[in-house]
């Protein structure tokens, strides 16, 4: 698979994930994804982006102005 942006490789790796909440800001540290080679860019697939968000709602409702998690203890 190669980079929608810059058509590079993409190759296996973890990220971490900011959302920001306007209120809160939500980090999720090692997320799988498949990441660019050249640019950077990140692609997650379908499985993790809805862990992805499912763990946002979760952690939105109790409206924290900052929250970091490990992706592998939220999905284990």
């Amino acid at each position: 698979m190669n980079c929608i942006l810059c058509k590079a490789n993409l190759t296996k790796g973890r990220i971490n994930h900011i959302v920001d909440l306007k209120e809160g800001i939500i980090i999720i540290k090692n997320v799988p994804a498949n990441i660019c080679e050249q640019c950077g860019d990140y692609y997650l697939d379908t499985k993790t982006a809805l862990e992805l968000e499912t763990m946002v709602d979760e952690i939105n409702k109790i409206k924290p102005e900052v929250f970091i998690v490990n992706y592998n203890k939220m999905v284990a």
